[in-house]
């Protein structure tokens, strides 16, 4: 980088510094502390006792005066100490601030050319991961998230815009590894569709538990327990309709026993016997008194079957009546 000040300016920057001259205060402790002491005895509680107010008073004035002394002399001492400091810390302030401003300016420049430096090599990483992807047959955006953590200034030569080796190892293997991933991946995603058109189950529910990360042995395990359940379904579906259709079978086999029996041919007219399964009683018999009956009668078979059975009690003249249907 090139020198922005001359030399002379930079040996004088270099080494100017403040120059501090300590004073000396002088003050006898022994003596003072002494005499404190003595003072101190005279005025015991026993000889407080013995001093009228006046005294009292008097004694206070000339020991206050002298702590008053102390004390102005004390603050008089601290001015002369202070004061010359705190003009030299607001002139080094005031002085300091142009310096500041260079040692800002030459960060911000600084902060500039790092930043295009860490762009060059992030661009760089880019294009590197970009390639290697596109032999591998990978998209080229699969790390994108990585580029910044390859392009710090120690994955580089010194002063080069190319990776070290084993940055470019690094590199190798990540991308190796997601080849081989995306590899097994689709051939789990390939056995599952098998196992599915075997099974005659839709695959597309387990393709998105691999894709949420299910493991294939769970997977496989749980396609054979649903084509297990399938298949007793199934099972019982097939023998649930056999049953119902022996069972409707047995009810139109009944329906047509009845109909056929006891049935005799009719004369509209003249209400004539023609045929009669059975032989006609003397007329010496006695007669026949209606029999009534209240029934309730479901019919399996349906509407069908209760028309059916109505026209066989029109064709022997059964009276009947109607009280509800389908109920």
């Amino acid at each position: 980088m090139k020198d922005v000040t001359n030399n002379a300016t930079n040996n004088f920057l270099e080494t100017i510094e403040p120059v501090y001259t300590p004073g000396k205060i002088s003050f006898d402790f022994d003596a003072f502390d002494k005499a404190i002491q003595t003072a101190v005895s005279e005025v015991s509680d026993e000889q407080l006792d013995n001093l009228e107010y006046d005294e009292i008073k008097k004694e206070i004035t000339r020991y206050k005066g002298l702590y008053d002394k102390l004390e102005t002399k004390r603050k008089d001492i601290a001015k002369v100490y202070k004061n010359p400091l705190t003009e030299f810390e607001g002139d080094l302030k005031k002085s300091c601030n142009p310096l500041k401003g260079i040692i800002n300016k030459l960060r911000a420049k600084r902060d500039e050319i790092d930043e295009h430096q860490k762009m060059l090599r992030v661009d760089h990483v880019r294009s590197v991961f970009e390639e290697k992807c596109e032999l591998a047959g990978l998209d080229k955006d699969t790390f994108k998230d990585k580029y910044t953590g390859y392009s710090l200034k120690g994955c580089f030569k010194t002063k080069k815009m190319e990776l070290k080796k084993e940055t470019v190892d690094k590199i190798d293997a990540l991308v190796l590894a997601e080849y081989d991933r995306l590899e097994e991946y689709k051939a789990n995603i390939a056995m599952i569709e098998e196992q599915a058109l075997d099974y005659e189950l839709p695959a597309e529910p387990y393709t998105r538990a691999l894709q949420n990360d299910t493991p294939l042995v769970e997977i496989l395990k749980q396609m054979k327990k649903d084509r297990d359940a399938a298949i007793e379904r199934k099972q019982q579906a097939e023998a649930k309709q056999k049953a119902e259709a022996a069972r409707l079978a047995e009810i139109e086999a009944m329906a047509q026993q009845s109909a056929n029996e006891e049935i005799k041919a009719v004369n509209a007219e003249t209400g004539e016997v023609i045929e009669d399964a059975k032989p006609v009683e003397e007329a010496t018999s006695k007669p026949v008194e209606p029999y009534k009956v209240n029934l309730s009668l479901t019919f399996h078979g349906g509407e069908q079957q209760w028309h059916q059975f109505a026209k066989l009690l029109d064709d022997n003249f059964v009276n009947y009546e109607i009280l509800g249907e389908n109920q």
